[in-house]
């Protein structure tokens, strides 16, 4: 039987007082009966957590006993307030309280969602305040809409780790005996379980998670996508095979009259690396747009705007290029609305940034590079070793006018991400700024930039400081399009979407 079981398990208890309407609460359950209450002390109130709109806080420690061991529970937010009260906007301290009232063993129930380097921030946090208590840490696995839970539970006791899950991309179903490991345990400090390569697996699997979850939880079994030949569309590509399975991705080539001949070779080569199904819609829009041209023009009033633009000849053949990028959108939703395919957009943070995509471009059901930035894109795209690297090496283009690339347009990504990631992720919208961030992010050893010494020599070029407004005005103007497109897992810091709230009509830049 299981009667000597004892579990912990999180629920929503209704708040029948003042107060917001619920509790964010944990049930100690011994014998089928509930022994004791937890409720969560401290309730995070930024980035995507909006806990203080919907709950009350707890005012209380819980503490029982359990096989001659005191236990103590908390709730997430509630380890991390073991600072001092100067750098919170609460007194209350959970984890420090636990450690003055004696508790031996803290259980820690978390829906902590995924960011880089996130893991091993947990690990030092702990270490510096647990004690001598023994810290459970249970953390969510699994996608949900914009977060993703990386899992990753370990154990820790006395600055040593007792346990900790290795796989990020299955579930796991563990049993620790604390007193075991405790008798072998090393004394010492926790090391970061994910670094370099690894961390890049652990990246990839779990936007491979996202996809899986949010396709099987919204009730799809299908996946299809726009698929170019370029860098984006092939990760997203081996991403849904990943996710679903091969023969459940449908990748659909719809080259244009500027499309070139090696794009759609190395997307049918790719197609068949994967496994996946190919189609070929070719899109024929110079007739088209002519077409839709000569019917507008009929109106011969003055003060009709097409009379106007045209007699100005202020025609924007920019709307020409991306009317293919909405004639494949239009054909990619027919094949979703007609056979039951769920659409994968193919945007990455660093265009979203920018606003370099066509409006309504991505805005299908779920875009799982959409916080990555380009230097991530092709480290993951070649770390598979299944994209063709006639993809990886050929400059990113959006194929929508001869001899057009992304870089061109913009400024080389070796420079263009690191500016996008300090603007958005640490608030840097200043030149010089900008130069001390590249440093100290250098010396930090962080990864930003797929060729540092050209970050470098950009930073020191003359016209660099004008050009880096330029792009920072640029960026700023663009939420409009931001936040029209679709969601997708969030993995750093800051994301566009639900965890930056910037409004669309603003002065301030």
């Amino acid at each position: 039987g299981f009667e000597d079981l004892c579990i912990v398990v999180g629920y929503i208890e209704r708040n029948e007082g003042p107060g917001k309407p619920f509790y964010n609460a944990a049930a100690v359950i011994q014998a089928g009966r509930q022994t004791f209450n937890h409720r969560k002390n401290l309730l995070p109130f930024y980035d995507v957590f909006d806990e203080q709109r919907y709950f009350e806080a707890g005012t209380a420690l819980t503490i029982f006993p359990l096989k001659g061991q005191t236990v103590g529970i908390a709730i997430c937010e509630d380890l991390w307030n073991d600072k001092g009260e100067a750098g919170y906007p609460v007194r209350n301290n959970p984890l420090a309280q636990y450690r003055a009232a004696g508790v031996e063993v803290l259980l820690s129930l978390n829906s902590s969602p995924f960011v880089h380097d996130k893991l091993a921030q947990r690990h030092a946090a702990i270490a510096e305040n647990l004690g001598d208590m023994t810290l459970v840490y249970v953390n969510q696995w699994g996608g949900q809409d914009e977060l993703v839970f990386d899992g990753q539970s370990f154990v820790v006791q006395r600055q040593s780790i007792l346990y900790q899950s290795q796989e990020v991309k299955v579930d796991e179903f563990a049993v620790v005996d604390c007193a075991a490991l405790s008798s072998a345990a090393k004394p010492s400090p926790p090391q970061p379980a994910v670094k370099g390569q690894r961390a890049q697996v652990d990246l990839y699997d779990l936007l491979v998670l996202s996809v899986r979850d949010y396709v099987q939880k919204s009730g799809f079994e299908q996946l299809v996508l726009a698929s170019s030949g370029g860098i984006d569309s092939a990760l997203v590509a081996q991403i849904a095979c990943d996710a679903v399975g091969p023969k459940q991705v449908h990748a659909v080539r719809m080259p244009s009259v500027w499309s070139s001949s090696g794009a759609g070779r190395d997307a049918i080569a790719l197609h068949a690396a994967l496994g996946c199904w190919d189609y070929e819609v070719p899109i024929a829009h110079l007739e088209l747009v002519a077409s839709l041209n000569q019917q507008f023009s009929t109106q011969t009033d003055p003060e009709n705007l097409v009379t106007q633009v045209l007699a100005a000849d202020r025609y924007s053949t920019v709307a020409d290029q991306n009317i293919q990028a909405r004639l494949r959108d239009v054909y990619v939703m027919h094949f979703s609305n007609a056979f039951g395919a769920m659409p994968l957009s193919t945007g990455n943070k660093t265009e979203s940034a920018c606003g370099y995509y066509t409006h309504f471009d991505m805005n299908f059901s779920f875009a799982p590079l959409k916080d990555l930035y380009k230097w991530q894109v092709f480290a993951l795209a070649t770390a598979g070793g299944r994209i063709p690297a006639e993809i990886i090496v050929k400059p990113p283009s959006a194929e929508l006018a001869p001899d057009q690339t992304d870089e061109a347009s913009l400024l080389p990504y070796a420079i263009l991400d690191p500016l996008v990631q300090a603007y958005i992720e640490d608030y840097v919208n200043e030149f010089d700024a900008f130069k001390t961030w590249v440093e100290h992010a250098a010396v930090d050893g962080r990864r930003i930039s797929m060729d540092l010494t050209r970050l470098r020599g950009w930073l020191q070029a003359r016209g660099s400081s004008a050009r880096y407004q330029s792009l920072i005005k640029l960026i700023a103007g663009m939420e409009y399009k931001r936040r029209q497109t679709c969601p997708g897992p969030k993995v750093s810091k800051v994301a566009f979407g639900m965890g930056r709230r910037i409004p669309i009509v603003k002065k301030f830049h």
